[in-house]
C-alpha cells in the first residue's frame, strides 16, 4: 500500500520540480505512457499527471524522489512511492540492475532483500542517507526511469484496468480513479487494498451495471475516503487521513462532467491548482 505524501512536501515540490524539468529537459509525464487499459494515450498521460499531483504536488513525474516519511515502511522512493519494507523498491532495483549492473543502487540489493523478507521498516542497516543519494543519482538515467514506468504498469496500472474491465467501467475518470487507488492502496488481498474497496462499494451501491457508473463511482469515493480515515492498518492512519483531498479532487472533476478527461483542464488538490494537459 502506498503512503500519502506529507502536505509540506507537496507545496515545496510544486514549483521546484517544474523549474527543474525545464532546466533538465524532462518530460512532464513518462515517455513510455501509451494507450491501453481502456484509456487513450492522452487519457493515460492525464491520469499519470493527476497521480503525480496527488503524490508529489506537481505534474512532473518524480523519479528521483526519496525519503523516509516515518510511516513504518522505511524509505519511500520513486514515481509511485516504492518502499523498502515490502519488496516494491527491491523489484525496481533488481530490474534496473539486470539492465545496468554497475549502477548506484546495486550494492543495496542484499539489504533490500533482507528488509523485504522481514517486512521491516528499520533502515539502520541500509544505510538510509546513502540509499537516498543513490536513488537520486540513478534517476538521472533514462533506463532507471523506464524501469519505474514498467513497474507502475505491471504492478498498479494493469491490475486496476483488469478490475475496471471486470466491473464494466467505461469512463476514463472511473478508470483513472481505480489506477490512483491501486497506487496508494495497493491491489493485494488486504482490507485496505483496491479489490476490497471495490467489493465494499458494490455491496453498498450495487454493481456499476445495476447502479449506473456515475453512482457507483461516487460510492467508491465515499468508501475510499472512509478507508483513508479508518484504515485497518493503523500505521497508515496519520498519513492517509491527510490525503482525503486526492479523492475529493477526482470527485470535483466528476462534478464538472469531464468523465473523458478531456484536456486541458485544471485540478485543485491540497490547496494548489494545477493544469492537466
Amino acid at each position: 500500500m502506498r503512503p500519502a505524501r506529507p502536505l509540506a512536501r507537496r507545496t515545496l515540490l510544486a514549483g521546484a520540480a517544474a523549474a527543474a524539468a525545464l532546466v533538465l529537459g524532462l518530460n512532464l509525464v513518462p515517455a513510455s505512457a501509451a494507450a491501453g487499459g481502456g484509456l487513450t494515450t492522452d487519457q493515460r498521460r492525464r491520469a499519470d499527471q493527476l497521480i503525480s499531483v496527488f503524490e508529489n504536488g506537481t505534474t512532473v513525474i518524480q523519479y528521483g524522489y526519496a525519503e523516509n516519511i516515518n510511516d513504518g515502511r522505511g524509505v519511500t522512493a520513486g514515481r509511485a512511492g516504492f518502499t523498502t519494507n515490502d519488496g516494491d523498491a527491491l523489484k525496481v532495483v533488481r530490474a534496473y540492475t539486470e539492465q545496468v549492473p554497475d549502477n548506484p543502487l546495486a550494492a543495496f540489493v542484499p539489504e533490500l532483500e533482507r528488509l523485504a523478507a522481514a517486512g521491516s521498516g528499520d533502515t539502520s542497516g541500509l544505510p538510509e542517507a546513502d540509499y537516498v543519494t543513490a536513488w537520486k543519482r540513478a534517476a538521472d538515467d533514462p533506463a532507471f526511469r523506464r524501469v519505474q514506468d514498467a513497474q507502475v504498469d505491471e504492478r498498479y496500472f494493469a491490475p486496476a484496468m483488469a478490475d475496471a474491465d471486470r466491473l464494466g467501467l467505461t469512463t476514463a475518470l472511473a478508470r483513472a480513479e481505480l489506477f490512483d487507488a491501486s497506487v496508494q492502496h495497493g491491489n493485494g488481498s488486504e482490507y485496505d487494498a483496491l479489490p476490497a474497496l471495490i467489493a465494499r462499494t458494490s455491496a453498498k451501491a450495487g454493481t456499476p451495471a445495476a447502479a449506473g457508473e456515475d453512482a457507483w463511482l461516487d460510492a467508491f469515493f465515499d468508501v475510499r475516503i472512509d478507508d483513508l480515515t479508518h484504515p485497518a492498518n493503523s500505521a497508515t492512519q496519520a498519513e492517509w487521513s491527510q490525503s482525503v483531498d486526492r479523492v475529493e479532487a477526482l470527485r470535483r472533476i466528476a462534478r464538472t462532467g469531464n468523465r473523458n478527461l478531456d484536456g486541458p483542464f485544471t485540478v485543485t488538490a491540497f490547496g494548489a491548482t494545477h493544469t492537466i494537459s
